[in-house]
Order: structure tokens, then C-alpha cells, then sequence
């Protein structure tokens, strides 16, 4: 596999981890909403969920956009915390982007 191969499979990993992880914080956004209401703000506590999906999108799309230009500084280390914050996303229980973080470190 060579260098431009392994370019395209990362642009598309941290495409799909970055809508995944999208719809990770809309669904724990929504879990957070109901359950503080249903709970009487005990499910409240999980407002923190959604935050590591928040930071893991974000840095998922800035990781996609600097490996699609390839002349900015800072392309490597917007990839490696982008895979560290996918790998986090575990907590979240979003196995498909620590996955995709795992492999993003290797490559």
C-alpha cells in the first residue's frame, strides 16, 4: 500500500468517525435531555458524554480537512489528537471510532 492509498483510507476514516461520533453526541444529547427530565435531573450526569463526542467530531473533521491539503503545518498532530479523542470516544461506548483512532495512530 502506498503513501497515497493509505492518505485516502484515513481521509475516509476520519470522515465516517467524525459523522459517527456526530450522531454519538446527538444521541447522548438527547439521552442527557430526556433522562435529567424523566429523572428528575439525575440523568443530568451524563451531560459529560456528549462533550467527548463534541471534541472527537470536531477534531475528526479539522484531522479530514488537513489531510485533504496537504501543505498546512500541524498535519500530524491534528491527526494524532484527532486518533487519541476517537480512541476516547470508548467511554462513550463508540467502538467504530476507537477503531478508526487505533488505526489512525498506526498509520
Amino acid at each position: 500500500m502506498n503513501n497515497n492509498e493509505q492518505l485516502n483510507l484515513l481521509r475516509t476514516f476520519f470522515l465516517v468517525s467524525g459523522i459517527v461520533n456526530g450522531l454519538y453526541a446527538f444521541g447522548w444529547t438527547g439521552y442527557t435531555f430526556i433522562g435529567g427530565l424523566i429523572s428528575c435531573g439525575l440523568g443530568c450526569l451524563f451531560g459529560a458524554f456528549p462533550i467527548i463526542n463534541i471534541i472527537a467530531c470536531v477534531m475528526d473533521f479539522v484531522a479530514y480537512n488537513r489531510l485533504n491539503k496537504m501543505n498546512r503545518s500541524g498535519t500530524y498532530s491534528s491527526v494524532q489528537f484527532a486518533s487519541i479523542f476517537d480512541i476516547a470516544s470508548i467511554l462513550t461506548g463508540n467502538v467504530a471510532s476507537m477503531v478508526f483512532g487505533i488505526v489512525g495512530l498506526v498509520f
